[in-house]
Order: C-alpha cells, then structure tokens, then sequence
C-alpha cells in the first residue's frame, strides 16, 4: 500500500458483498492486491475491507484457529491503520511482533514501519525509538527524522531527512509520497512558503507521471488522480494560511470527492473547507462539513486533525455569535495543544537523555577507528610478510639463475621466474589497494567527526533558542565556539588530504574570522592582524591545543577589550623560530586591572590546561590591553 493512501482502492460498486465468504479467499485478494510492484485496483472501499476481515477474525477467535487469526491479523491491524484506528490495532500489531520469528521479512518490516508510527502517534516515544532501532538493525532504515519531527526538533529532522533519505526514482507514487512528507515537514516548522513551494513541484511531476503512464500503464490512475488533487488541495491551504482564498472552495470540493480511500485527507481539506466558507460568510454550509469531519474523524488518533477542527469549530461560533459555545471549543483546543506541547517536551526529554543520535553516531565513529586500526595494524603485517616473500623470492631468482647457467633447464627456470614476478606484482596491487582503503577510511573519520561536532552545535543552537537566560546563551556560544575550533581541525585534514599535519596559518585565519562574525559590534571598527608563517604545519593534537587557546584569547578581546571603544585591533602572531613555537595575541583595548582567577575563569582555565599539555610557557601582560605569550617546543 501507498503510505499516503494507504490502499490504491476505487469507488464501491455497490456489488453484494459476502459478509461469510471464505477467510482463505479474502486473504489472498488482500495479499495479491498489496504486494504487487505495480499499483492495482481494488474492488472494495476500506470500510468494507474493515468489515470484512473483522468478521472472519471474529470467527477464528471464536473457533480458537490460531492459525488463521495469525493470518488475518496482517490485513486487518494494517486496515486499522490506515484508517488512523490505533485504538483497535495497535493490540494486533503488538501480537504479530510478538510473532515476529514466524514473520516473513515482507510482512516483519511492515509490522515495525505501523507498529512504530502507532506507537508515535499515541505519544509512547520510548517504544517508537526500541522500533526504530530494530528497524535500523535490520537496514530497513537509516535516518531518525521522524523521531526528530514527533519531538519537535524540526531544524534536525530536516537535516536527516536530506542527508540520509533518498528522492525515489521519477515516475513514482514513492516519490510522490516523498515530496508529501517534505511539505508536510515544512508546515510543521511553519515555513508556509517553502512548503508551498514542494507541493508545487510535486504537482509538476504528477502531472508529468500521469502523461508517462497513459504510456506505461505501471501505476493505478484513480490513485494519481488522488495525488494530483491533493497536491492542488495543499497549495490552496498554503494559500488559506497567507489569507488568500481564490479557487479555494472548487480546489478542496474537487480534493475530498478523490480522497475516498484517504479519509484522513479527505477530513483535513473538509476543515479548510469550512474555514471558507465562514470567510465567505456562509456558516451554514461551515458546520455541514465540520460535521463530516468529525464523523470521519471518530476513533481516529490523528492529533494535527483534532486541533485544527477544535480551533475550526470556535471560529465557527464566533461568526453565529454563540460566544460561550466559542469559547468552550476554544478552551478545548488550548487544552489539547497544551497537552501535545507537553508531550513535544516529554519526548524531546527523552531523545536528548538518551543521546540517542550521538550515540548511534559515536558508536559508528568508534568503530569506523576500530576498523581503521584493525586494518592498519593488519597492513603492516602484509608489508612485513612481502619482505620477507621478496626477499625469499630476491633468493629464489638468484638460485634459478645459479640453475640457470648451470643446466640445461633453461625453459623451466623462465617460467619460474615469470611467476615469482607475477606474484610480487599481485601482491604489490593488493598493498597498494589496501593503502589506498586505509585512506579512505580515515579521511571518512575526519568528515564524520567533523560531521558529529556540527550535530552538537546545532543541538547547543537548539537550545540557546529555548533559552532566555543570558548568562546560559554566553555560556552555550563559548561551547559551541570550542567545538567549532576542533570541527576546523577534520575539516581541514579531509579537505587536505594531508591526515596528519595541518597548515596553522589558514587554519587560525579561519578561526579568527568566526570569531569576528559572533563577536563583532556592527558600530566597531575592529581590525584582525595575522603574522603567521605560512609554511608552518602542526600535529593534530598541538593543532587542537593551539586552536582552543586562540579561541579563548580572541573571543576574550571581542567580549571584553572594547565594551567602551568603537575602533581596536587585535594581534595573532604564530612564528617558528628552529623547534620553537612562540604564538602571541595582543589588542589594544581597555585591558585589566589585574589578572584573572584561573578558579572563576573556564576559558582561562581552558588556556592553562592546553599550556600543559603542550608544555608550554604562558605570560599576560596587562600593558595598553592585553598580551600573551605563549612558547612551546614541536618536540
């Protein structure tokens, strides 16, 4: 089944159905209908399939046949679900994954994609991601981004929807269904234009599979046409919500006659219907499809749904002028949107306590390095064991040339030798093949721990916006500030290709430019100087030492050198003087009084403990601002 439409169904017939007819015949119209590669009609409408299976399980419970209540259990819990009836399957659901051994791996993935988005739906987070990490185990998945978008951290989703969600191929109802799930992603974050925008694009291709298909006949065309519809029907909401409403009414009258097998679209464009009709003035016709709405909307858990009909019906007696009925719908709706609120905040409690993606992505990293180092360590081994083979050869070719010239066997000891060169070359290629996967791998390793210090500052940038206290926000900027020090270090080695020395002049220029952007007053005239020798490569390990204390002597003279001054300059000078480093940052600002508590200041505390680590002298001078001096050996 489409995830969007659930079934590709047609209009009922009117057909008399046989409510009693054989368990074994409906299942297998069931299976032949949704395991197909092509879209294929069917000839029922979901509610007769609802009808249908539930009488036949009905009959198996009562006849406890194990078996066949095994066997309807698919169609029916994946029926529930697509009428959003969570209440009525998850407990089947629930029953198959404890089945699950006896699942075939079509019908296991199924069973964990609605498992999961039930258990999302009624607000069970910690459930949802036990699923999701199955699903991930099993390389049914590899993304998190709808956890992401249940917790609210939406700027997340969006990135792992991008980075790791593939677009499906043209020509596709999953592609379709891709493009859905972004705009719908869009809406969420409130980014009505740029949700527009998608909708639009994928009208664009509907239009364009549904040309293909008159051709190839591979995809259901009553199905496309609910596509079609719909995508015009989420274009006039975005256009509802800028308050424009031309062509609306035709639009969404045209989009509920096509969502026969969609009730959950068909519902939401009722909503918007009615919020129409009451800008048109013509409540009447407001409350007949509210009141469809509602009906569809029975026994469904479909929050999005539910809040907007709430806020719907308010609006609705606001414009009859029944204020107290008005405000008794509004209260409900400031109720639930509360309560989902709170669990938005549950659930983003329990995604960020369990540091589920850094863990997963520290995991990976820890073994990508383990891998690395396996392989390393099993290089040198193979490079130990070719010298030894050539040298053994080096003998063996001596010795054949001895027998060589002193016999007869002038052919044998050719061919001999032919070989031991074939095989040096063919352990040559493997060594050098392995050289090269080595590479590889570490230049992964940098792009991925330079990769994971970018998803920990966008989570510190999640936070500093939920955040109001100003002390907290300086204190998560400093953070961020040292973990996009380090960031610079991987980046720079992957881009390089050099893995184990990085060039400090572009590295501290880039530095200090970051600096200057989160620091700098727009009414300052602040200058950066650099006298750093270009030539100069450093280890990683002094790189990183040198970069946090850059990054706490910089950002100190930004904060603090020119609170009363609007001109300055700063100085970063990183000479090499034979095996001595000497580095020295200075401004000319306000400077201090005296020097500061190592015990109250972190970012002087950082400096002192990276001055240890690399051994290093450190001098302040409080002289017209301040300077420091900082020496260490490379060895």
């Amino acid at each position: 089944m489409n995830s969007a439409t659930a079934f590709n169904f047609v209009p009922f017939d009117n057909r008399q159905v046989d409510t009693h007819g054989n368990a074994k015949q409906l299942v297998d119209l069931w299976n032949s209908i949704n395991e197909q590669s092509i879209d294929k009609h069917d000839p029922y409408t979901i509610e007769t399939w609802e009808n249908l299976l539930w009488n036949e399980y009905q009959k198996a419970v009562k006849n406890k046949d194990s078996n066949w209540i095994f066997k309807l259990s698919i169609p029916l819990s994946f029926t529930y679900h697509s009428e959003t009836k969570f209440a009525k399957g998850l407990p089947i659901l629930q029953y198959l994954y404890h089945h699950k051994k006896i699942l075939s791996p079509i019908q296991y993935k199924g069973v964990l994609i609605k498992l999961e988005e039930e258990y999302r739906a009624t607000n069970n987070i910690e459930q949802a991601i036990i699923i999701r990490k199955e699903r991930i185990q099993n390389n049914f998945i590899n993304n998190y981004w709808e956890i992401y978008t249940d917790c609210g951290l939406y700027e997340a989703a969006k990135k792992e929807l991008f980075q790791f969600v593939a677009i499906p191929p043209l020509y596709t109802t999953a592609r379709l269904n891709y493009y859905f799930k972004v705009g719908e992603l869009y809406v969420d974050m409130n980014v009505i234009d740029s949700a527009k925008k998608i909708y639009t694009k994928a009208l664009a291709e509907c239009i364009e599979t549904i040309e293909v298909n008159k051709v190839s006949h591979q995809l259901d065309n009553a199905n496309l046409a609910y596509w079609k519809t719909s995508f015009m029907g989420h274009i006039i909401k975005c256009n509802i919500k800028k308050g424009h409403y031309t062509n609306a009414i035709s639009t969404l009258l045209n989009d509920i006659q096509n969502s026969y097998a969609n009730s959950d679209n068909m519902a939401d464009k009722m909503i918007a219907l009615s919020q129409c009709y009451l800008y048109y003035k013509q409540p009447f016709k407001a409350k007949l499809y509210l009141d469809s709405a509602n009906h569809i909307l029975t026994e469904k858990v479909c929050k999005p749904l539910k809040l907007a009909y709430l806020l719907a019906c308010s609006n609705y007696y606001t414009s009859i002028n029944k204020n107290d009925s008005s405000l008794i719908y509004y209260k409900r709706y400031n109720t639930y949107r509360d309560e989902l609120n709170q669990n938005i905040q549950r659930n983003q409690s329990i995604l960020l306590l369990g540091q589920l993606e850094l863990s997963n992505r520290r995991k990976e990293l820890l073994e990508s390095k383990q891998s690395l180092l396996d392989s390393i360590k099993k290089n040198d081994s193979q490079k130990t064991v070719l010298l030894i083979l050539i040298f053994s050869l080096v003998l063996s070719i001596m010795l054949g040339i001895f027998l060589y010239l002193n016999s007869l066997a002038k052919s044998r000891s050719k061919n001999k030798i032919e070989l031991q060169n074939k095989m040096i070359n063919e352990h040559a290629q493997k060594i050098e093949a392995q050289f090269n996967h080595n590479e590889t791998l570490l230049k992964e390793l940098h792009h991925r721990v330079k990769n994971n210090l970018q998803v920990m500052y966008s989570l510190l940038n999640l936070q500093k916006r939920r955040n109001e206290d100003f002390d907290t926000i300086e204190t998560l900027s400093s953070i961020q500030n040292r973990i996009q020090t380090m960031a610079l270090v991987h980046q720079n080695l992957y881009t390089s290709g050099n893995f184990e020395l990085v060039e400090i002049a572009s590295y501290i220029k880039t530095l200090a430019h970051h600096l200057e952007t989160i620091y700098k007053v727009d009414k300052q005239k602040i200058e950066v100087h650099f006298k750093i020798d270009e030539s100069l490569q450093l280890p990683i390990e002094m790189v990183v030492a040198t970069g946090l204390i850059v990054n706490e002597a910089v950002s100190n003279s930004f904060k603090y050198a020119f609170k009363n001054k609007r001109t300055g300059q700063i100085f970063i000078g990183l000479l090499k003087n034979e095996n001595e480093i000497e580095i020295i940052i200075q401004d000319n600002g306000e400077g201090m009084q005296h020097l500061p508590n190592k015990e109250n200041s972190l970012g002087m505390k950082l400096i002192d403990l990276m001055c240890k680590q690399l051994k290093a002298t450190h001098n302040i001078e409080l002289n017209n601002g301040v300077t420091h001096h900082i020496k260490f050996n490379l060895t």
